[in-house]
């Protein structure tokens, strides 16, 4: 059985994932982005995420995710925390109003029934001038059992 992660363990790894984001922003031209959402399809969980986005155009993210305790199509869930990095692709598309954007990256998942620990983590997004809308996608796709995958969709808000 795969020890859980403790209250402890989870703040302090959001703390390194914060203090990685500050030395990031004080090296770039960073901006945080705060997420809620709600998984889909494989779950029906609460997701709530803290992120970075970093790089030209703010190309590059780097995130940390919590899942909420809630049920999964292979049985209930506790807390799930989720750390990844990922770059967006904007190709200056206008959709309804909004620039699209796709997502690709890799991510650590923390004890979900739904995915191995390591997944890639994958996105299709809208962003209007201040809020952005994505599907996202966390997937090993196919090298762990099980690879059922967590889908959801989020608000996204940068500051």
């Amino acid at each position: 059985m795969k020890p859980k992660l403790s209250w402890t363990q989870g703040a302090v790894a959001l703390f390194l994932v914060i203090l990685l984001c500050a030395l990031v922003a004080e090296r770039a031209d960073a901006r945080p982005v705060v997420s809620l959402g709600h998984t889909a399809l494989n779950s029906h969980n609460t997701v709530g995420e803290i992120g970075w986005q970093f790089g030209a155009a703010h190309q590059w993210e780097l995130a940390a995710t919590a899942i909420g305790q809630g049920h999964t199509d292979r049985g209930p869930i506790d807390r799930n925390w989720i750390y990844s990095i990922s770059r967006r692709v904007q190709p200056g598309w206008t959709i309804l109003g909004a620039q699209n954007y796709y997502r690709l990256g890799v991510s650590y998942v923390d004890g979900s029934p739904l995915v191995g620990d390591i997944n890639y983590r994958l996105g299709v997004g809208l962003q209007w001038s201040v809020v952005a809308l994505e599907y996202f996608h966390y997937s090993s796709a196919g090298i762990n059992d099980p690879n059922t995958g967590i889908d959801g969709i989020q608000i996204r808000v940068p500051f």
